[in-house]
C-alpha cells in the first residue's frame, strides 16, 4: 500500500474514541471528512491514474457532483444542478477540476519517439488514424563545416565561389518539414476553423526543440 493511500472512514474511526466508535457518531464523521476523501480522489486517482468520466451530452440535466469530459479533454463537475444544454463553460454551473482526463503516469512517458508521439495524439484527441510520417530533407544547399574535410561542404580557394556560401542571404532550403502529422479529414473537419493550432497546442508539448512540422489531411 503507498504511503499516499487514504481512507476516510479508516481514519475516522481511528480519530473517534473506541467507546463512541458507533455507526450514527461514525456516520457523523465520514460525512464531514468526505471533503478530504473527495481531494484526495481527484489528485491521486484522477489526476495522477486519469479519468474516464463520459463525455458531455447536451440533452442531459446534471446533478450536484457528476464528472464529464467536455470537447477540450477537461474534466469539469457540476457545481449546481443544471437543465439539459448548460454547458461546462458556464462557471455558474461548472468548474474545471482537471486540465485534461489523461493521467500524469501516463503522461510523463511520452515523447517525441514516433510511435509514442503517435499514440499520444490518437490517445488525447479520442479518435484513430493519426499519424507521422518523416521527411527526407535535400540538405544539398546547406553549408556544412564538421571536425575534418571529409565530413564538410567544400569551401574553394577564389572567394567569387565562396559567396555562394557566405552570403548575407541564406543559401539553405526553407518552409522544408522535418515530419507531416496526418490526420482523418473526418476528424480535422470536426475540430473547425482552428483545427491546425487544436492540434499543435498538444504537439508542442512533446515536438523536439528546432524540428518543424505540419500538418496535413488524408
Amino acid at each position: 500500500m503507498s504511503i499516499y493511500e487514504y481512507d476516510n472512514e479508516i481514519v475516522s474511526e481511528q480519530l473517534m474514541p473506541p467507546r463512541l466508535r458507533r455507526p450514527a457518531q461514525l456516520s457523523w464523521l465520514y460525512v464531514i471528512t468526505s471533503a478530504l476523501q473527495n481531494l484526495w480522489a481527484l489528485i491521486f486517482e484522477d489526476y495522477r491514474v486519469g479519468s474516464s468520466y463520459a463525455d458531455y451530452d447536451n440533452s442531459t440535466a446534471y446533478s450536484l457532483q457528476d464528472r464529464v469530459r467536455w470537447t477540450d479533454k477537461a474534466i469539469y463537475e457540476c457545481i449546481s444542478p443544471t437543465t439539459a444544454g448548460t454547458l461546462p463553460n458556464d462557471a455558474t454551473y461548472w468548474i474545471k477540476v482537471n486540465e485534461v482526463f489523461i493521467g500524469t503516469d501516463e503522461r510523463i512517458k511520452y515523447s517525441a519517439q514516433k510511435l509514442l508521439f503517435e499514440f499520444a495524439l490518437n490517445k488525447f484527441f479520442i479518435t484513430t488514424g493519426i499519424y507521422i510520417q518523416n521527411n527526407f530533407l535535400n540538405t544539398g544547399d546547406v553549408f556544412v563545416m564538421d571536425t575534418d574535410s571529409l565530413e564538410s561542404s567544400v569551401m574553394p580557394l577564389d572567394s567569387f565561389y565562396q559567396e555562394d556560401y557566405m552570403d548575407y542571404t541564406a543559401t539553405y532550403a526553407t518552409g522544408v518539414y522535418d515530419y507531416t502529422i496526418f490526420v482523418p479529414v473526418a476528424f480535422y473537419t470536426s475540430l473547425g476553423t482552428n483545427a491546425d493550432l487544436i492540434i499543435k497546442t498538444f504537439a508542442e508539448k512533446y515536438n523536439l526543440a528546432g524540428m518543424l512540422y505540419d500538418i496535413q489531411t488524408y
